[in-house]
């Protein structure tokens, strides 16, 4: 009997990519969250094995209905893949509490509804999880305030869970990664203040690469069990370094009047803090 792994934001991008690798490596797989459409094609190409879920991740009754659904569909669940994030850009001054709290909802909630979904089969199965954090749980650049907090708290919750199923035989993985050329970072692109921070990071931390070095990460993670994933490879450097890399403005601080008033113009020209999303739930 095939293994099963559930993915979770697998419409686009990074879940899209480790949905059909994992179906490459013989797993059944189900692709659950927004855009059906798309998560319903995904599904098709893959072929037999497939079974696409419509539900937003912080609806928990949704989520387990998911998540049940694919247990009565395939038998068992051995994998998930919770990769369904959003994030936005502003400054912690101007932000609008709306979507501090819808980054915080699909990025923690959304995992918390995952785990709880799917510990009882993971169990059964003697399973693995594998969250997506972010390099931004460490480096806390600026107007990513929300987003860094979220994948602080993501990894938080992962190497929580870690401790309290390991006499379950259940593993827990927590992924780390840089800028990757997704939906959500193209996104983000557009915004003049994001673009502006994002290219005067130090070093490799401004750099954008490939979604596949991710997608080929978190297979591998998968298939291994691994308790980190990561890529590229410097960021293990910079993890390491991560009490450094947080707890130092001085990158900064030559850059923050421009962020200031590229954020204060965005804001004027997008009618406030509310229409300042660069991603919306669907993407990742």
């Amino acid at each position: 009997m095939s293994k099963v792994a559930i993915v979770t934001g697998a419409a686009r991008g990074i879940g899209a990519g480790v949905a059909a690798g994992l179906a490459s490596q013989g797993y059944a797989v189900a692709l659950v969250g927004l855009e059906g459409d798309l998560l319903r094609q995904n599904a098709k190409a893959i072929g037999a094995k497939a079974i696409a879920f419509e539900a937003d991740m912080t609806d928990r009754v949704a989520v387990g209905s998911a998540f049940e659904g694919v247990r009565e569909k395939f038998g068992r669940i051995d994998v998930v893949v919770s990769n369904a994030g959003i994030s936005n850009f502003d400054l912690l001054s101007t932000m609008s509490p709306e979507h501090f709290r819808r980054v915080m909802a699909v990025n923690v909630e959304g995992t918390f509804n995952a785990i709880q979904s799917s510990l009882p089969h993971l169990t059964e199965t003697k399973g693995y999880f594998l969250g997506v954090a972010s390099i931004a749980a460490a480096s806390a650049p600026p107007g990513m305030a929300a987003y860094g907090a979220s994948k602080g708290a993501t990894e938080n919750l992962l190497n929580t869970l870690r401790a309290e199923v390991v006499h379950k035989g259940v593993d827990v993985g927590v992924a780390y990664f840089g800028w990757l050329a997704t939906d959500l970072v193209k996104a983000g692109s557009e915004h003049p203040a994001f673009a502006y921070m994002r290219e005067h990071l130090p070093g490799p931390l401004k750099t954008i690469a490939p979604v596949d070095i991710a997608v080929s990460a978190i297979v591998d993670g998968v298939l291994k069990r691994k308790r980190r994933v990561m890529a590229p490879g410097w960021l293990r450097a910079a993890l390491a370094l991560r009490w450094f890399v947080a707890g130092n403005p001085s990158a900064y601080k030559a850059h923050m009047p421009e962020i200031e008033r590229l954020c204060a113009e965005e804001l004027e020209k997008r009618g406030g803090a509310e229409k300042t999303y660069i991603s919306d739930p669907a993407r990742r």
